[in-house]
């Protein structure tokens, strides 16, 4: 995995996006990224008791729920990006390349790696989400400019609309 990318993308760095453009090993980095955030999520959890993530209930944590969440987290990865492409070529109407999508949105969730640590800090959770949320956004504005050509504006509602379906799959409580 290119770590070194991985640290441009988290930074906003228009380099590491264009690498993903011409780089079909980005989809592998994606993919692990979003399965890595969800494992770090289940192993904070269970070292500790963690209220406030999706799949602690009550202060217990619950295997089913671990479940749950990567499976949803994986499919509201795809999903999301699956809505980004649905708004450029329905709403945009500009055709783009479904796995040109994929890496951008799969790199934005770093930040929500560090949701699991916030908890452990007993720092409100929901709050963290909101932040983190954000720069996971953030992330995925400045790739759809440089790799989709849109607009800051229409990246902008590309990117708070693949963020709306992660948290009605992942974040929204009951989801785990």
């Amino acid at each position: 995995m290119e770590t070194q990318r991985l640290w441009q993308a988290v930074q906003l760095k228009r380099d590491a996006y264009v690498w993903m453009q011409f780089n079909q090993a980005a989809n592998g980095d994606a993919v692990l990224i979003v399965a890595a955030v969800y494992a770090l999520w289940y192993l904070v959890a269970a070292a500790g008791d963690l209220s406030g993530l999706p799949f602690v209930d009550a202060g217990r944590f619950a295997v089913t729920g671990v479940l749950s969440l990567f499976i949803s987290g994986g499919f509201a990865w795809l999903l999301g990006s699956g809505a980004v492409y649905a708004i450029s070529t329905f709403i945009f109407e500009r055709r783009i390349n479904f796995a040109a999508i994929v890496p951008i949105t799969g790199y934005a969730h770093a930040p929500l790696a560090l949701v699991p640590i916030v908890g452990l800090l007993r720092l409100p959770v929901g709050a963290a989400i909101i932040f983190l949320g954000i720069w996971s956004a953030a992330m995925m504005v400045t790739g759809f400019q440089s790799n989709l050509e849109m607009t800051q504006e229409r990246a902008i509602g590309s990117a708070l609309t693949a963020m709306f379906v992660w948290l009605l799959l992942v974040a929204s409580p009951g989801s785990g």
